[in-house]
């Protein structure tokens, strides 16, 4: 069993594909809720859980909503804003 990492919110994570996610909600030790950018296009929110070592999305398959205003902005910027 692997040792889950101590997330923080308003920080950055990187999910096992290699996307760069920003946590909105620690909703429990092993489960977030993040946002991203997808294929720089859309900002969305969407759960995310610890799985195989790595921060995986919650359900596979589009599950996600928009983010809109300030914290879409956030997640555009991206993590070296």
């Amino acid at each position: 069993m692997s040792v889950i990492p101590l997330v923080k919110e308003k920080t950055w994570i990187r999910l096992g594909s290699g996307i760069d996610a920003f946590v909105f909600n620690v909703i429990s030790e092993n489960k977030l809720s993040v946002g991203y950018y997808q294929n720089n296009l859309k900002a969305i929110k969407e759960n995310v859980v610890w799985q195989n070592n790595q921060w995986e999305f919650e359900v596979s398959g589009p599950s996600g909503s928009y983010l809109r205003g300030s914290d879409e902005a956030i997640v555009k910027r991206g993590p070296n804003a």
